[in-house]
């Protein structure tokens, strides 16, 4: 039985571009308790002004060639040097005239990307799921451990003294955190993680997100730095694959969560993409105009696919999507069933974060593993 379940790769080495943005630690407590409303706001009054610049005493002497200035003039110098910076996000334009102190993160995605760029201390509060296929990167742990839980509500989000809101579309409705315009009347920007804004996510968005926050924080060498590691280790994959031929290319069917004769899946994104960068062909490519869609086991039959990938999140298991896979008789000639070819991924490697490039790879070793040997 080929059942592989995906263990992520360290970002240690594109992290190393970084100035020592992220370190080792071990794997995020997932029973962390939100902070309720009660909380929130003596949270908000202890909450110091994070450092502007990652760099250590030492290091700053160096780069400024053992000036005797110290680093809360270094500081306050970056404040008051700004300036404007305007950011295109969606239809909306958001404008920055001071550094976000107080950033409230609505998502996992939105988080790591922040800590990856050395940008933990600006991190008032997030809200994660617990549940342990959603964890931070094991090597991000110890620093996401230190960013409190927040119970999601307006309230809260105001009550934190909070300036910068980043989520998905989907953080932003009166149901959710709160809408734009209940933010905005607060004078709190809104900044919507791009992969959610478009039909059809790639991992171009992902850079366009890490790009907005270099430029936002005025840390452009460090998104750069991280971009380039994703890009570098995407080509790798692509070249590896690269002379696969086409008739031989493998067909995959994400099977995201099912609910009787009904299977949630996708049509395009950055799962699809992931896949296609791996050489790999989305079995439901295009038969939605919406994403993310429901369709019936007869798909799955028709569309017989190599490969079936298994989205771990939320409440339902990956061993009851296994048994419904292996209990339907009507499944048992699809060619991933019978040959029990299974890849179990969690939903967050093919979210809009930093996960890509090893999402990329472990696609398409377990698509093509002769190329990588």
């Amino acid at each position: 039985m080929k059942i592989t379940r995906l263990i992520i790769p360290s970002l240690l080495l594109g992290a190393a571009l970084l100035s020592g943005c992220a370190q080792n630690g071990t794997a995020a407590e997932t029973g962390t308790e939100s902070v309720s409303s009660a909380e929130v706001s003596s949270l908000a009054e202890t909450e110091s002004i994070p450092q502007t610049d990652s760099l250590s005493q030492a290091q700053q002497e160096e780069h400024t060639g053992g000036s005797s200035q110290t680093q809360q003039e270094e500081e306050t110098d970056s404040l008051s040097d700004y300036g404007t910076v305007t950011i295109q996000n969606g239809d909306r334009t958001i404008t920055f005239t001071e550094m976000p102190k107080k950033v409230l993160c609505c998502h996992l995605y939105a988080a790591e990307n922040m800590v990856m760029l050395g940008l933990e201390d600006y991190i008032v509060g997030k809200n994660v799921p617990a549940n342990s296929a959603e964890a931070p990167l094991p090597e991000l742990a110890d620093k996401f451990e230190n960013i409190p839980e927040i119970e999601r509500s307006h309230e809260n989000a105001v009550a934190l003294g909070t300036d910068l809101v980043i989520g998905q579309v989907s953080a932003f409705k009166d149901t959710a955190w709160g809408s734009y315009e209940q933010f905005e009347s607060k004078g709190i920007n809104c900044l919507t993680i791009t992969g959610t804004l478009v039909s059809d996510e790639t991992v171009q968005d992902v850079y366009t997100d890490i790009e907005n926050l270099g430029k936002i924080f005025k840390v452009e060498d460090r998104a750069e730095a991280l971009i380039q590691d994703i890009q570098g280790r995407i080509a790798e994959v692509e070249d590896a694959v690269s002379q696969v031929p086409e008739s031989e290319r493998v067909t995959a069917f994400v099977l995201d969560t099912f609910n009787g004769n009904e299977i949630y899946t996708t049509s395009s994104g950055l799962e699809s993409n992931l896949i296609e960068l791996a050489g790999g062909i989305n079995a439901t490519r295009g038969m939605s105009d919406s994403r993310w869609f429901n369709t019936s086991v007869e798909t799955l039959v028709e569309t017989n696919p190599d490969v079936i990938i298994l989205n771990d999140y939320g409440s339902q298991t990956i061993e009851e999507k296994l048994d419904f896979l292996k209990s339907n008789p009507a499944l048992q000639e699809v060619t991933a069933v019978k040959n029990e070819n299974f890849l179990v991924i969690p939903l967050v490697s093919v979210m809009q974060d930093v996960r890509a490039a090893d999402a990329c790879r472990t696609f398409a070793e377990f698509f093509y593993p002769e190329c990588f040997q």
